[in-house]
Parts: structure tokens; C-alpha cells; sequence
């Protein structure tokens, strides 16, 4: 019985990662659309001073055009989804820690804007600010919570094995399905989220080997032809 797959990334980046993983495998897998979240923009202004930081690209769709100013960006999914706004780009190695890094080993004398979402892991401002930079957060969008759609609760209730790429540890609420009898496999895209998602008590998780989209779908879709028995992992 093939597995079935669990999106909890919202449009367009969940319907762009079915398409790249369809195409990665022998058959078209079946897929649950689940977003974990609506994002709503907050309409805050921002500052034209100085530069500006990416945590993800959610914030770069809210930004205005970069017009050449300089932004950090926290990997490289953000920093092409800058550069195609017109920003400038320095890029990180995948996470807030590498991000700071990054900055401080630069050590930019103008003012800096985190450009972010109302929920974020850490607080990149005041790490930089603890160092002696100016830095400010800007909060550009909110994550509206959710609920597990009618499909995910059916297939939940089913037989066939759940497979769930998960991108962060806010996403993993959507896997609170407290009658679930489907084996669920977990891809987790950091161990902060294999942590997450713990307490929904996975069949199994696989965390994959790099914080990028890249190695999400290359370790989601061993997991797929695993499970599927397709021998194509």
C-alpha cells in the first residue's frame, strides 16, 4: 500500500514540493494539502535605512523591493526569493546561529532590520544587539493557526501509512490527531523539529541532512520508496 503524503507547507511552497517530489518518483504519489498555518501580512511600514535580515522567504514575499540594499539571509531558498526582489545578498548556512554569525563576522555599521514573522525560534535582534549592533525586528506577517483538514482526519482513521515533511516546529501541531490509527513517518528538517514532533508519537522520524529543501526532498523521497517498496531510494 503506497504511503500517502501530508503538505503542511501553505501555497505556493507546499504545492512547489509535491511537484519536485512527483518528479523525483516512479508514480504519482497521493498527497493531503494540510497547512499548519494561514500567513497574514501585518502591514507594518519598513524603515529605508540601513539593511536588512531574512529568516525566511515568508518575509521576503512581505518586503518591499530591495533595490539593491543589502540583505542576510538565513539559507539559500531565502536569499534567491531576495535576490529576485532586488536585494542584494550575503547567505548563511541554514540556520539562525550560522545567520549571526555571518553578520557578526562582517559587523555592518548601519542599522539592521529583522525583517520576521510574529513566531520565530530565538531573537536574532537581541543576539545581535547583546554584540554591540543596531537591530530591530520588524514583524511583517502573522501564522494563524489551523486545524487538521477532513481528508488528513479520514486518512488519519485509515490503513495506509502517513508521510509528513515537516519544515518547523510550529508546523508539527497539525500531526495532533488524537485517534490517529495510520502509521505516520515523520521527515523532519532539523532536530528541533524531530523534537517537535515527538509528542505525537511518529511510527518513525528521519531528520533530513541538511535545513534545506534540496535535502527534504532527497530524504522524503528515500522515505516514500521505502515505505512504497519501490527499491528507488
Amino acid at each position: 500500500m503506497d504511503p500517502i503524503l501530508i503538505i503542511s507547507r501553505p501555497a505556493p511552497k507546499g504545492t512547489a514540493f509535491v511537484a519536485q517530489l512527483t518528479a523525483m518518483l516512479d508514480r504519482q504519489p497521493g498527497v493531503i494539502m494540510a497547512p499548519a498555518f494561514d500567513i497574514v501580512p501585518t502591514g507594518a511600514p519598513v524603515p529605508k535605512d540601513g539593511g536588512v535580515i531574512f529568516t525566511s522567504a515568508n518575509a521576503v514575499a512581505f518586503a518591499p523591493l530591495g533595490m539593491g540594499r543589502m540583505a542576510w539571509c538565513v539559507g539559500q531558498a531565502t536569499a534567491h526569493a531576495a535576490r529576485a526582489r532586488g536585494y542584494r545578498t550575503q547567505v548563511a548556512e541554514g540556520d539562525a546561529a550560522a545567520l549571526i554569525a555571518l553578520i557578526l563576522s562582517q559587523r555592518p555599521t548601519g542599522p539592521l532590520w529583522h525583517l520576521a514573522g510574529a513566531h520565530r525560534r530565538g531573537d536574532v535582534g537581541e543576539t545581535l544587539r547583546g554584540a554591540g549592533l543596531t537591530c530591530e525586528t520588524v514583524v511583517l506577517y502573522s501564522q494563524i493557526a489551523l486545524p487538521p483538514p477532513i481528508p488528513l482526519i479520514d486518512a488519519a482513521a485509515g490503513n495506509a501509512p502517513l508521510i509528513a515533511p515537516v519544515f518547523s516546529p510550529r508546523s508539527a501541531s497539525i500531526l495532533a490527531l488524537p485517534d490517529r490509527l495510520a502509521p505516520l513517518f515523520v521527515v523532519a528538517m532539523s532536530n528541533a523539529v524531530a523534537d517537535a514532533v515527538s509528542v505525537h508519537r511518529p511510527d518513525g522520524v528521519v531528520v533530513a541532512a541538511a535545513p534545506d529543501t534540496p535535502h527534504m526532498l532527497g530524504a522524503t523521497r528515500a522515505l516514500w520508496s521505502e515505505i512504497a517498496g519501490t527499491g528507488n531510494a
